[in-house]
């Protein structure tokens, strides 16, 4: 059977409607999957387990937030000290070849903030090369990204019905997710 690895790399996950709605809808309607929850693990990443949970996997997803046009600072720390040389890349670094790699994450902005002339100034796309790069590199498999727009809310501040927008639409990502997920399992 195949094996599902998820990284949850919001920083704050318990204070994160979309991310957690996201994570939960998977749980609910995907297939079976082991969560690493970056928040959880810290700064000072277990890095012989987490690579172990990466080289048992079939399929790397990354669960993410955008911040400042890319992945969380503790993520991109984890990936740093996980994703090594000798491991995931370099002569001997093949652990993560041919795993498929998903990225799946949400944005503040919304979907008309990412183009040209918008904005942010670029569409969506220009911002993910540093995933398909880390995916070439470790000879991963990069599979077509899954992301929501517009998943800014703040409680007490965001009226009732932003919230109720983003658990609709972050719930329609993970059940997406989920079926993408079923199929990368086939």
């Amino acid at each position: 059977m195949s094996k599902i690895l998820v990284v949850s790399g919001h920083p704050r996950l318990a204070q994160s409607l979309a991310n957690r709605t996201i994570l939960e809808t998977l749980k609910e309607k995907g297939p079976d999957f082991t969560l690493l929850r970056l928040d959880e693990e810290g700064w000072e990443p277990q890095v012989e387990k987490d690579q172990a949970l990466l080289k048992d996997a079939d399929v790397i997803v990354f669960q993410f937030p955008i911040f400042w046009y890319s992945y969380p600072a503790l993520m991109k720390h984890w990936v740093e000290d996980v994703f090594a040389h000798g491991f995931a890349y370099g002569t001997a670094g093949t652990a993560l070849k041919g795993k498929k790699f998903q990225i799946s994450f949400t944005t503040g902005s919304p979907a008309s903030a990412y183009r040209a002339g918008g904005p942010n100034g670029h569409v969506m796309e220009d911002f993910l090369f540093n995933f398909q790069q880390i995916a070439a590199l470790c000879g991963m498999e990069y599979e077509e990204p899954i992301y929501t727009n517009g998943c800014a809310y703040i409680p007490g501040v965001s009226p009732e019905f932003v919230k109720d927008r983003v658990i609709k639409d972050c719930e329609a990502h993970g059940a997406k997710l989920a079926e993408r997920l079923k199929e990368l399992l086939k």
